[in-house]
């Protein structure tokens, strides 16, 4: 596989990215029960937004196979990233896809800011760099891509909010993350994990 940072990706690799994503995160419970029930569609219209706002506000990185398809997907912000708030929003031309979202599922929307709150609620209050979003349509290859990840952020304090199950929490803790909060979100399992500086290597 190859790893590389996507700051301008082809129309081609951003949908890559946005269908891995898409498959990733629609069959967990928060996404196609709570968020938005029966419909791919709009989660993949909410993780089009959130894929924008990393381009242009944070870091995304992919990892290809051996035929240049992106195969997994990382969406990261950084201490200098923005908040995502209305002003952002507006700022990173992202305002009709929100409008559009909220006008065609206002209880989503409603749900998406109680989510959002939640995760305020339990932000570290140091700098922090956070993985947003990690999908993978191959085995092993997020892993990998995590791996890369960290060594792009040297010296950085890692945050992770691990929202599947217990064994997706396992899955950060084998890079070192440790859980600092857990809580229950309509049936979702929280865990609020970070990784301080000294551990940020690749193992």
């Amino acid at each position: 596989m190859v790893f590389e940072e996507m700051a301008h990706p082809s129309p081609q690799e951003f949908s890559q990215a946005l269908t891995v994503l898409t498959d990733a995160f629609w069959p967990t419970p928060l996404f196609s029960q709570y968020l938005f029930p029966h419909s791919k569609a709009l989660t993949r219209l909410f993780l089009e937004t959130q894929l924008i706002y990393s381009l242009k506000a944070g870091r995304v990185f992919a990892a290809k196979d051996e035929r240049g398809y992106v195969v997994a997907c990382a969406l990261w912000s950084t201490p200098s990233t923005p908040e995502f708030t209305l002003r952002t929003v507006l700022r990173l031309g992202l305002g009709l896809k929100t409008a559009w979202l909220a006008l065609r599922a206002p209880l989503a929307a409603r749900r998406i800011a109680e989510l959002f709150r939640l995760l305020d609620r339990y932000a570290p209050d140091t700098a922090v760099a956070t993985l947003e979003f990690l999908s993978s349509a191959r085995k092993g290859a997020g892993a990998e891509l995590v791996r890369h990840n960290m060594a792009a952020f040297p010296g950085q304090t890692l945050y992770v909010e691990s929202i599947v199950s217990k064994n997706d929490h396992a899955f950060y803790r084998q890079f070192g993350f440790e859980t600092f909060a857990r809580v229950d979100f309509h049936g979702t399992d929280y865990a609020f994990m970070l990784l301080s500086p000294g551990a940020n290597s690749p193992a």
